[in-house]
């Protein structure tokens, strides 16, 4: 059970190296191929009927498909029924992609129905007990640990225990000796959405011993989670220093790149001059665009 989840949650997860051909999907361990539903129009009281009557595993995958749309009575359908999936919805083929796609959405909204069909899938309620209960299996189960803060996360960015779980976070990130552990420490502060976190993921991006937990953390700013396009572009100066820096690394340098243009939707060439000009010049602009748009727009796929 242990090693099935872990396995699977392996799969959630796109390195960088992935980044570089634009297609963080790509990384995935693909689900048997399921078309994807076209619905002809939004969410109608008549459709709210007949999908309230439908078994909780079809409820689950046609709202979430069609909150992926950006439908908004889908999307409220969604918040009222999730609670009442738990412990009768699976990982199904259809819910495997549905919920890579949601992962990757250009939709906050989508993100966050991301967190609840997960949470909901494991069983856990977003409740002060289930806080309880992982904290105390992430101190007593080396095993699930990695899984316990992943869900801890989550947990906290839909609101539950929030100033508790980010303190465990952080502890996990900095202090625990198995880079698995602080990989999906690193990995659930991405849905903690305060703008400091940033700033704790980016000492990971910079500080960690292992690789692999600079790549996820140099990921979490960059794009995944739930932090707004203003918060990440509120880091830039940060990571134009990092480039700037004779001392960092060539492997670093390639991932600040990659991070700077994905914060910023540039294209400019491996050079900090030339991005440092840029953000000189332009980086008030950018920012002015990314403050225009409505608070759920995102970078993402669909």
């Amino acid at each position: 059970m242990v090693t099935g989840m872990i396995g699977f949650m392996a799969w959630r997860m796109s390195p960088f190296s992935v980044h570089r051909n634009n297609s963080r999907t790509a990384a995935a361990a693909p689900a048997k191929p399921t078309a994807r539903r076209i619905f002809s129009a939004p969410l109608t009281d008549a459709d709210v009927g007949r999908v309230r009557a439908l078994p909780a595993q079809a409820q689950a995958e046609e709202l979430l498909e069609r909150a992926i749309g950006h439908d908004p009575g889908a999307l409220d359908l969604f918040d009222q029924q999730v609670g009442g999936w738990i412990g009768h919805i699976q990982m199904s083929d259809r819910m495997k992609q549905l919920e890579q796609r949601s992962r990757f959405s250009k939709d906050l909204r989508v993100r966050y129905a991301n967190v609840d069909i997960n949470l909901a899938l494991e069983g856990w309620q977003k409740n002060k007990q289930t806080a309880d209960l992982l904290i105390e299996r992430g101190s007593t189960d080396p095993r699930y640990r990695a899984s316990a803060v992943y869900y801890l996360g989550m947990l906290a960015g839909r609101g539950v225990d929030y100033e508790r779980i980010h303190g465990v976070l952080l502890n996990y990130a900095r202090y625990d000796q198995d880079a698995t552990v602080r990989r999906w420490a690193v990995e659930g502060m991405r849905f903690l959405r305060e703008e400091t976190v940033l700033d704790e993921l980016f000492t990971s991006f910079t500080e960690d011993p292992a690789p692999s937990v600079r790549d996820r953390a140099g990921c979490n700013i960059s794009d995944c989670g739930i932090f707004t396009r203003q918060q990440r572009m509120r880091m830039v100066p940060k990571l134009l220093d990092l480039a700037m820096n004779p001392r960092t690394t060539g492997q670093m340098r390639s991932w600040t790149f990659l991070t700077l243009q994905e914060i910023t939707d540039e294209t400019l060439s491996a050079d900090a001059i030339i991005w440092s000009r840029w953000y000189q010049e332009h980086g008030s602009e950018r920012m002015a665009e990314f403050e225009r748009l409505e608070w759920w727009q995102v970078r993402g796929d669909e």
